[in-house]
């Protein structure tokens, strides 16, 4: 199971602060990353952002409820996994869920062993649905967990620039993902003071030589689409 998480990322919604920090500490023994947010608006900014492949999310969270949030996502995103927390066992917020294609709903406090029974659940999920491997056209493939392009099965060598730019393309393949995310995830914290947009269309030329012909489109005074 661990082998399996291991490559995927997690938004944790929580507003309880203790237990977000001990469930927090729990699940980066098991996944590549975990971004924590403590409202349902900075819970849809961090997917906005970050373009995790799980979502953990109380319901009874501020701003913007859970069941909400799940919804918005799910129009965007339809491979999410999300695993529902509750406090209280509710008919009608159980209905709704069922709508949303979870893989687990839990009631809190959730028990070491209920959780874990989930997580496999999950794993199991992931491996089935087989989206570690993204096909870019006939013979390009993108590699999720090891962040490799391949021809016809030989890598083609990138840079970390161009692994983290192709990969965040990827995440949100059909959507435009504009300068600022490019700058904040392809040059992290650093793109306040150094990055231009006049380095971002340098990047994203530099990707295009090693991409099939026009895979990556412009979306005027905003960003970039993959096809």
């Amino acid at each position: 199971m661990r082998a399996i998480l291991e490559n995927y990322t997690i938004l944790y919604v929580e507003d309880e602060l203790d237990v977000q920090a001990n469930m927090s500490e729990y699940l980066r023994s098991y996944f590549k990353k975990v971004y924590l947010a403590t409202n349902g608006k900075e819970a849809l900014l961090l997917y906005e952002k970050f373009s995790p492949d799980v979502l953990l999310l109380d319901i009874n969270i501020p701003d913007v409820d859970g069941l909400s949030v799940a919804k918005e996502i799910r129009k965007k995103d339809k491979d999410i996994r999300i695993i529902m927390l509750t406090a209280h066992t509710d008919e009608e917020k159980l209905l709704k869920a069922l709508d949303l294609k979870l893989t687990k709903y839990l009631v809190k406090p959730v028990s070491p062993k209920d959780f874990k029974k989930a997580l496999s659940i999950l794993a199991k999920e992931l491996l089935e649905s087989r989206n570690l491997l993204v096909p870019l056209d006939e013979h390009h493939i993108w590699s999720k967990p090891t962040m490799q392009l391949l021809y016809i099965n030989k890598e083609i060598e990138l840079t970390q620039k161009e692994r983290l730019l192709l990969s965040l393309l990827i995440d949100k393949r059909g959507f435009c993902v504009t300068y600022a995310d490019i700058m904040a995830v392809v040059w992290e914290d650093k793109f306040d003071k150094e990055v231009s947009i006049d380095s971002v269309k340098s990047q994203i030329s530099l990707l295009r030589k090693k991409l099939p012909k026009n895979l990556i489109e412009n979306v005027y005074g905003k960003g970039y689409t993959l096809k």
